[in-house]
This record gives structure tokens, C-alpha cells and sequence, in this order.
């Protein structure tokens, strides 16, 4: 089942400017085991989930057996269930209770039969469990993080997918595990493998292929020796230089020349033996020849451009916590729609000229809180009637719409943070919001940890949404579902919470360890660094939210 990518291309989802993958271009033979190199940020974890069917292309196509894997946004689901994908921490996607369960999560999808689901069990377990720790009834939450990350392995390799493409899949692993999954690799019958990974020393004996990537785009498609020959590619993409090549480079400064169809992990070792005999021989002595460039040196130097900043992004943190108050406070004292209605508006144009990925998070918000306004008010409004002659179940209006001008205002309230935490780097937070209690601070009141706990909840709002979208392509890689991107089935949601919260609280934990060893308080995050800077912007802004004020407040009666 050959691959064929055409013309890829996917911008950023919060700027549409910047390329993460520039027309790729490449056929993958079926059987075929491919590497996928690059540094970190150079596309290939973005193309290892648009081959997945996890991520889809801005634009180009992608075809299976000459068949297109994308359908009006959804993914063919047949094309779907020959696909495996593990991601780059595969610990982080376990959720069940047990780790029979955790393989039934992933076989669910394939409808197998009791007998065959048993049989791909016990082979994988077998595979990459040589210890026998993987324990049916046992709970994968119980096994040490390199257990974890070969079971979410054997869940994988137990769907018996014809493609199996894998992010750094040696990383956290022991020598051991290595050493079996490269076994995996070789005696594979049927299939192929994209594997993206730094450890070339690894994986190169057993590459059919290279693909290298420098800033989303291609710049090399070749065999292992063809790369061996050309190392400067490898230099100028910032990646680090085979083991056989580095031996090379350094011998090549005593005057020792290794042919460069020998610089291969087979047949480097061979030759360099056999050019130091025979150097030896020659003379006693090694003397020093002119030397070569190293790797550092012949890696061009050069810094891929920022992306743009927003305009909100460069306003005093000052002026966006002084709008923010002024809206909140007008829009809670809204007691009429038609306030509520204005409030909106003026919400709507903060959030004008922000990226796409922002109003993307904010339905993300919204969609939750929606469904939670209908419930409370449908209950808020149920009324049961004992009198004679009436239905015993009725639904008063009154009550109804109370409670829905009530959560509207709270909902408003919510998106208002959500723009200011999306608008306002984290440490400006705390600096804005610690001017803003400067008066208290002479009542010696504890500003300082105030203002640090309330940054802290606006400092989790986006991360909440990041993560989320995180898990969400994991649970859609592990539970094959033909959706559109983004989107998360009911069933699938067990599988997505979990592993959600524990990132939640280990991200939490890190924070706290982090502010405990630096000893960071409000107070002394202020004194640190000072980038608090007032400009004729910043008094635009406000004078804006002034007359906003005054325009809800006009609408309050």
C-alpha cells in the first residue's frame, strides 16, 4: 500500500503566514522504512499527523493505494485502520483501568472476533514485554515510565497497521526495549515504517530512505549513503552528524581518509580499522593534518523570523487590565437583553484582528458552556404542579429566563477573561495587575500573592485549551475516528479526560517546583524585569473602554 504526498502544505493555525510544511513532495513504496529527520521545529511531528490523517493539509493531497486518505475534510476510515501512529511521549496516552482495557480501547475499532483480539494481545505482549510486567488485570497507571511507554508501543503494534509511523519512538527507553523494537522493525513482514528521530546512530542500518526537513520544507530525499556523503545537508539543517561520519571528520584532520561510500554504521567500522593499519604501517607517528571544518562549524548560522506579533500583544498590560475591568464590571450590571446584546458587541470587537487558532479556542469554550446554559435553565424552569385539572410537569418562563440573563452574563464575564489571558504574556499579568493594587499594598494587604494566584488561573486558561487539542489528536490517532479535525466523539471523551487532568497536574506541580526553587513571588517577578511601557496606544485603549463603560452603563436602565 503505497504512500504519495503532493504539493503538502500547512500554515500555522494562529498565523496563516507561517508555513510548518512547504509543498512536500515524496512516493513511500510499500515495505519500505523511511527516517524523518530534522531539529525540533522543523515540521516532522506536523507531517507525521498529516500522513495520519490526524492533521489536515492547507493544501495538496494525499493518496493510499492511489486513493485519496481525505474526503470532503474527513478522513476515509478503511485507509483509516491501516494507518498506527505513536507520538512522541506515548506514556501520556494511557487512560484505562487496565491494561487489558487499554488494548481493547485500541483493537475496538477493527471488529475483531474474541479469538483474534486474544492472539494480537499476546503477540505484542510478547514483543515488548520480555519481563512479563504487563499483567492484564493490572493497572498501566502502576508500571514505571518505561513500562508505560512500551505498553502504549504494544497497543499499537497489536492493531497490525500497514503503515506505522513513529515520533522518537527510542526516547525514554532502555537499551533492552531498543534492542527488541529494532528486532520488531526487522522482521516485519508487510508494511512499512516512517520513523521521525534524532538517534540516527540507531536507526540508520535500517533505512531504506531519508527524508530530511530544514524549517517545514525538504531539502533532502535519499538513501542512508547518499547522506553519508553529503554531510554538510545534515549541518546546514541543524542535525546532528552520524557516529561513522564524526569519527571521520576527526580522522580526516590526521590525514586518515575514509572513501565516502564506506561512511555507513555497516561499513564505517570496517574502514577505519583498516585505514588506521595501514596508516600505521606507513608511519609510527599520526601527524596533524590541516583540519577540517567541524560539524559546528560548517552549520549555518541563521534564525528563522518571528512570526508577527498581534497589535494586542504589544499593549501595556496596564491598558488591557483597566479595559477588562471596565467591561466586566459594566456588562454584571446588566439587568436588561438589550444590554446584554450591546456587551456582546463590544466583546466581539476585542476580539477583532486576533489569530484564527484564538477564535478556535474560544468555541472550544463556548460550545461546553452552551450546553451547560441549556441544562441549568431547562431545569431552572421545570415546575411541578400539584393543582387539579393542570399537567403535573410545566415550565415557567419567568424562571427560565432569569437564569438565562444570568448565565449569559457570567458567560460574557468568562470570554472576557479568556481574551485577556490570550492577549497578555504571563508575567505582565503579574506586573499590570500589581500596579493596579498598588493602593493596597500601603494597607499592607498581600498584593503580591494575589496578583500571582489570579495570573495563575488566566496562565492556565490557554494552556488548558493547548493540551486539549494535544490529547484530542491523540485520542482520534487511537481511536480511528473519521472526523473532522477537532472534533471528539462522546465514546472517546473517557479516553481524552484522563490523561488531560494528569497533564494538567503535572504541569501544575512543575510551576509550583519551578516558583519554589527561583523563590518568585508577584513582588519580586516585578522588580525582575520592568516591561511595563505606557504609549499613545495604550491611552486609546482605555479611553475606549471609558466610552464603552459609558455605553453599558447608558444601557443598564
Amino acid at each position: 500500500m503505497p504512500i504519495a504526498l503532493e504539493n503538502i502544505r500547512v500554515n500555522a493555525q494562529d498565523d496563516p503566514n507561517h508555513q510548518l510544511l512547504k509543498d512536500i513532495h515524496f512516493q513511500l513504496p510499500d515495505g519500505s522504512v523511511t527516517l524523518l529527520i530534522g531539529h525540533t521545529g522543523s515540521g516532522k511531528s506536523t507531517l507525521l499527523q498529516v500522513m495520519a490523517g490526524i492533521l489536515e493539509p492547507t493544501l495538496g493531497s494525499i493518496t493510499m493505494d492511489e486513493q485519496p486518505l481525505w474526503q470532503k475534510r474527513k478522513v476515509n476510515e478503511a485507509h483509516l485502520l491501516r494507518l498506527g501512529l505513536t507520538f512522541q511521549f506515548p506514556e501520556q496516552q494511557l487512560f484505562a483501568r487496565s491494561v487489558r482495557q487499554e488494548f481493547a480501547y485500541s483493537l475496538r475499532p477493527y471488529r475483531l472476533g474474541a479469538d483474534e483480539r486474544e492472539r494480537r494481545i499476546r503477540k505484542a505482549s510478547a514483543d515488548l514485554d520480555p519481563h512479563g510486567v504487563f499483567a492484564m488485570d493490572r493497572s498501566p497507571f502502576s508500571l514505571s515510565g518505561g513500562e508505560q511507554r512500551r505498553l502504549a508501543l504494544a497497543t499499537t503494534f497489536a492493531t497490525a497497521p500497514d503503515w506505522l509511523l513513529m515520533d522518537e519512538p527510542t526516547a525514554g527507553l532502555e537499551a533492552a526495549a531498543v534492542r527488541e523494537l529494532l528486532r520488531l522493525i526487522r522482521e516485519r513482514d508487510r508494511g512499512g515504517f516512517v520513523i521521525a528521530t534524532h538517534d540516527l546512530d540507531t536507526f540508520f542500518p535500517l533505512a531504506d530512505r531519508v527524508i530530511v526537513l530544514d524549517r517545514g520544507a525538504l531539502v533532502f530525499d535519499g538513501s542512508p549513503e547518499a547522506l553519508c556523503r553529503a554531510p554538510e545537508l545534515l549541518s546546514r539543517a541543524g542535525v546532528g552528524l552520524p557516529s561513522c561520519v564524526e569519527a571521520a571528520i576527526e580522522l580526516a584532520r590526521y590525514g586518515i581518509a575514509i572513501a565516502p561510500d564506506l561512511l555507513t554504521p555497516e561499513l564505517a567500522a570496517p574502514a577505519i580499522a583498516a585505514a588506521l593499519r595501514e596508516r600505521a604501517s606507513a608511519s609510527p607517528e599520526l601527524a596533524p593534518h590541516a583540519a577540517a571544518p567541524s560539524p559546528q562549524a560548517t552549520r549555518e548560522a541563521g534564525v528563522a523570523p518571528k512570526p508577527p506579533q498581534a497589535a494586542l500583544l504589544r499593549l501595556d498590560p496596564r491598558a488591557k487590565w483597566l479595559l477588562y475591568l471596565l467591561l466586566v464590571i459594566g456588562m454584571m450590571q446588566q439587568q436588561l437583553w438589550s444590554g446584554l446584546a450591546v456587551s456582546t458587541l463590544l466583546l466581539g470587537l476585542m476580539f477583532l484582528g486576533l489569530p484564527r487558532s484564538v477564535h478556535r479556542g474560544s468555541w472550544k469554550i463556548s460550545v461546553p458552556f452552551l450546553i451547560f446554559m441549556f441544562i441549568s435553565i431547562l431545569l431552572a424552569g421545570l415546575d411541578w404542579s400539584t393543582a387539579e385539572g393542570q399537567l403535573p410537569l410545566n415550565f415557567s418562563l419567568e424562571r427560565g429566563w432569569s437564569t438565562a440573563l444570568t448565565l449569559t452574563r457570567l458567560f460574557l464575564v468568562l470570554m472576557a477573561g479568556y481574551w485577556l489571558a490570550v492577549t497578555t504574556p504571563y508575567g505582565q499579568l503579574v506586573q499590570g495587575l500589581n500596579w493596579a493594587l498598588a493602593y493596597f499594598r500601603k494597607a499592607k494587604l498581600p498584593v503580591e500573592s494575589f496578583s500571582l494566584a489570579v495570573s495563575l488561573i488566566f496562565r492556565f486558561i490557554p494552556l488548558i485549551l493547548g493540551e486539549w487539542q494535544r490529547f484530542s489528536a491523540i485520542v482520534r490517532a487511537r481511536g480511528k475516528a473519521a472526523i473532522r479535525p477537532g472534533a471528539v466523539r462522546s465514546r472517546d471523551i473517557p479516553a481524552l479526560v484522563v490523561p488531560l487532568l494528569l497533564a494538567m497536574f503535572h504541569k501544575a506541580e512543575q510551576m509550583t517546583v519551578a516558583m519554589e526553587m527561583k523563590k518568585i513571588d508577584g513582588k519580586q517577578l516585578m522588580l525582575k524585569k520592568n516591561t511595563l511601557r505606557w504609549q499613545r496606544k495604550d491611552t486609546i485603549l482605555v479611553i475606549l473602554g471609558v466610552f464603552g463603560f459609558g455605553l453599558l452603563i447608558y444601557f443598564r436602565a
